[in-house]
């Protein structure tokens, strides 16, 4: 008898994810099992229950935009670029965690007790996003009143239009990310150091 082939824990979780994204928190153990090619036994042995594997596989990481915003504000780049950068950066990052939390608000586990951490990624983000703003701030770069609160409304404008999107698709967050984003970026942040136009200086008027 030929011994069943050895599965590794990251191919369980990515093909648990497909098939919960797929169907929903309702589907079946064997379906992740046949996807797997192991016996839905095996699959149990390995995982202990339906719920865990859920669990362990759809759980939230820490924005991966968080890496962009450690280092602080760079000199090789506009605020503008940087900031931007960083947000398409999460907005990849919550268009695969929405449809996660989806999955694991309708399971048997409840939302609230399947995705606690001790500091979700909304919040990890906000708080990174604060520091890199008061750093900049602090480095006469941008004019803020109040780093906490444009994180706040950067973050929660992406947020919104991630959820949207998954909701209804394009037509429930309508234009596009990279254009909206950096209007919004503009409204909220007032760079110290004037634009290139601004700073040439007026032409001398010749005398008559």
């Amino acid at each position: 008898m030929s011994r069943p082939p050895r599965v590794l824990d990251p191919e369980i979780d990515e093909a648990a994810r497909a098939v919960f994204l797929a169907q929903g928190p309702s589907a079946p153990l064997q379906d992740i099992a046949k996807r797997l090619g192991i016996s839905q036994a095996a699959l149990l042995h390995r995982v202990g229950t339906k719920e865990a594997l859920m669990s362990r596989a759809l759980r939230p990481v820490p924005p991966t935009a968080l890496a962009l915003l450690e280092p602080g504000p760079g000199d090789d780049a506009s605020l503008e670029d940087q900031l931007l950068e960083a947000l398409l950066h999460h907005r990849d990052f919550l268009r695969q965690l929405v449809p996660w939390l989806f999955v694991l608000h309708y399971s048997a586990l409840g939302g609230a007790r399947a995705i606690h951490l001790e500091t979700p990624p909304p919040v990890a983000l906000r708080e990174g996003l604060t520091k890199w703003l008061t750093r900049a701030k602090r480095a006469g770069r941008v004019d803020l009143a109040e780093p906490r609160v444009v994180a706040e409304a950067l973050c929660g404008a992406l947020e919104a239009r991630c959820f949207n999107a998954h909701v209804g698709g394009a037509t429930y967050a309508p234009g596009e990310d990279k254009a909206l984003l950096r209007q919004l970026i503009r409204v909220l942040l007032s760079p110290r150091e004037a634009p290139a136009r601004a700073r040439k200086k007026p032409l001398k008027r010749t005398p008559r």
